[in-house]
């Protein structure tokens, strides 16, 4: 092994790639978490010079100004922009989105994957706009179906326990009624539990 040769086999040489990670949220409210690796460790404070901090890149998805060359990129985030604008009203809302991929005539892999994001199933019809409607008819279902849900979850519970059943009971109950396993079960229980605390 020569002098400039190490056991990792590089050189004195050898330069690393860096790795730069960035977060893209896309809650529809403000990001409230850390922001920073000091952020999210509890350091004492005579060691907190010694402890490399790390800043996150957080871009928000309904509000940032990134500039991107890539089309796609660009008419991504401006639907989710739209999308996540919760100060106007949904038909609002939909016709703008509907008026945008129209306008800049957003390919259809895109529209899927704000579909994604915005955490709908999407039936895209590749004629007219019926696409983009797609994604609201399916956000708007799939919140009715999970009132319904939670209302059925609320209501086994509340059952189970006016009839003095043991929580293990419950929790047999719910993974039969509703076909989860055991740790959703338990999930919805802790959730039922805290909520009426």
């Amino acid at each position: 092994m020569s002098e400039d040769e190490y056991l990792s086999k590089m050189r004195e040489t050898d330069k690393l790639v860096p790795v730069i990670t960035v977060v893209v949220y896309y809650g529809e409210k403000p990001w409230n978490g850390a922001a920073s690796l000091h952020e999210m460790l509890n350091i004492p404070e005579e060691v907190v010079q010694y402890v490399n901090d790390y800043k996150m890149i957080l871009v928000e998805a309904r509000q940032n100004e990134c500039k991107f060359h890539n089309v796609d990129n660009e008419d991504f985030f401006n639907l989710l922009k739209i999308l996540l604008d919760n100060s106007k009203p949904v038909n609002e809302i939909k016709e703008e989105a509907i008026e945008y991929t129209k306008k800049h005539n957003v390919e259809k892999s895109v529209v899927m994957t704000v579909a994604g994001a915005a955490n709908c199933k999407l039936n895209y019809e590749l004629e007219g706009d019926g696409g983009m409607w797609t994604v609201f008819e399916e956000t708007e279902n799939e919140g009715r179906i999970q009132g319904i849900n939670e209302g059925r979850i609320k209501g086994i519970i509340e059952m189970g326990l006016e009839c003095g059943l043991s929580e293990e009971d419950i929790l047999e109950k719910l993974q039969k009624k509703l076909n989860v396993p055991w740790q959703k079960a338990q999930e919805y229980f802790q959730k039922y539990v805290a909520e009426t605390v």
